[in-house]
């Protein structure tokens, strides 16, 4: 190929790959130093940012009579951040000073306010609801019941009293505003990085940023060959 034809490919596709090293550099600055501008937390919570990030809602369910919220695998509730839950809730007993909330293998006691208090794990154990005098119950492998005290005070004891109620159960709902989910949300770094790699337009997003990474590689390589011959 002749230098002023290798010359003029060079410089044609120089304009566009010129465009795609701006974009990279400026995104590049930003993913450096964005957790210096706080742009590493997860503040934008709409659909359309999950959409754009190429990320899945949280699943948010709860108990919105008690205040108590599971969004993925967190508890939480006014006071924030409660607990990480194994497999999710299992269940919910209500007491007239206290609240027991169970996953696979933990007991979480809350005050009525949402407060945790304490938890302890359950060990072989579920929850299976309140006896009729109000006292939760534990189910064992067996299938045995064992009555709880509402402070866990005391240790679980066998007990032949009927189940009167079992455990109130989590319903998919959405979070109300009063109560923040610091882990939930799309941060801009996120965004920033999808728009740096090409995934914020997709597929067609990749192999474009794919085909314009090797125009500059052939900017590269006609330059060079330009440069040789011009010596």
């Amino acid at each position: 190929m002749k230098t002023r034809t290798l010359t003029r490919w060079h410089s044609r596709i120089g304009i566009l790959v010129c465009a795609w090293i701006l974009l990279l550099a400026c995104t590049g600055l930003v993913l450096q130093h964005g957790h210096r501008l706080g742009l590493d937390k997860p503040l934008l919570t709409g659909a359309f940012w999950y959409s754009l990030a190429d990320l899945p809602q949280p699943s948010v369910s709860g108990a919105e009579a008690q205040g108590l919220y599971q969004v993925d695998n967190r508890l939480l509730s006014r006071h924030g951040h409660l607990a990480m839950l194994d497999g999710g809730v299992q269940g919910l007993v209500v007491g007239e000073e206290s609240m027991l909330v169970s996953d696979l293998g933990q007991l979480w006691l809350l005050t009525l306010e949402g407060e945790l208090v304490d938890s302890t794990p359950l060990e072989g154990f579920v929850l299976a609801g309140t006896s009729a005098a109000g006292l939760p119950l534990l189910k064992g492998r067996e299938g045995h019941l064992w009555q709880l005290d509402w402070w866990l005070e005391a240790q679980p004891q066998p007990t032949e009293v009927r189940l009167a109620q079992e455990p109130l159960q989590f319903i998919e709902t959405s979070l109300p505003g009063e109560i923040e989910d610091s882990h939930s949300g799309v941060s801009v770094e996120r965004l920033v990085l999808a728009l740096h790699s090409g995934r914020i337009f997709g597929a067609l997003g990749e192999w474009l940023m794919s085909a314009v990474a090797l125009m500059a590689i052939g900017i590269a390589c006609t330059g060079f060959v330009i440069w040789g011959r011009r010596r």
